[in-house]
C-alpha cells in the first residue's frame, strides 16, 4: 500500500466548518482505499470523499467514507472508504472533507492550492462539489492506496498449427 498527499502535520490549525478538498495526482494507477486526516480531537461526525478534478476544481464524487465519529484523541484518523476508487497514472483527485464540528485541522500555506465550498456539514457530500473557491492553503491529508500495475496474460498465447476436430 502506498500513500499520496500531504503525510507532514503541518503547524496552523483551522477549524473551518466548510467542505474543503485538497488534490492529489498519481504515478501509477490502483485503488484509493482509505483517507487520512490530522485533527486536533473532538466530538461529533466527519466525512471523507474523493472528488473528480475538471480543469483544476473538485467536480463529481467518486468515493466516499461512512459518516463516522470523529476520534477523541489528536492524531491521524483513517477511515475507509465504502468502496475502492480507481485511479489512473497521471490522475489528479480531489481528497474533500467536512465536519459536524472541526476539531482543528492542521495546514500550511503552499501549493497546489485546496478548494473551499460555500456548504458545510448539512450538506454532506454531494454528488457535484458545486462552486468552490482556492486559497494557497495545503491540508495534512492524504489517501492510502493499492497499486496495480497492467493486466498480466497468463496462459498459452501462441497460435499452434494444429487444429482439433473432437
Amino acid at each position: 500500500e502506498l500513500t499520496v498527499g500531504n503525510t507532514e502535520v503541518y503547524g496552523s490549525t483551522s477549524t473551518m466548518g466548510n467542505r474543503r478538498a485538497q488534490p492529489v495526482s498519481f504515478d501509477e494507477s490502483g485503488n484509493i482505499e482509505s483517507i487520512s486526516i490530522y485533527h486536533e480531537g473532538g466530538t461529533g461526525n466527519m466525512l471523507l470523499g474523493v472528488y473528480s478534478d475538471n480543469t483544476g476544481s473538485p467536480q463529481s464524487l467518486l468515493g466516499v467514507t461512512s459518516s463516522t465519529p470523529i476520534s477523541s484523541v489528536a492524531g491521524w484518523q483513517t477511515v475507509s472508504l465504502t468502496s475502492p476508487v480507481f485511479v489512473n497514472s497521471g490522475e489528479t483527485v480531489w481528497l474533500a472533507w467536512v465536519f459536524e464540528k472541526n476539531p482543528g485541522i492542521r495546514y500550511t500555506t503552499g501549493t497546489p492550492a485546496r478548494a473551499q465550498s460555500p456548504d458545510t456539514w448539512s450538506s454532506g457530500m454531494p454528488s457535484t462539489f458545486g462552486s468552490s473557491s482556492f486559497t494557497g492553503y495545503k491540508y495534512s491529508v492524504y489517501c492510502a492506496y493499492t497499486p496495480q500495475g497492467p493486466l498480466q496474460t497468463t496462459g498459452n498465447t501462441e497460435v499452434y498449427g494444429l487444429i482439433s476436430k473432437d
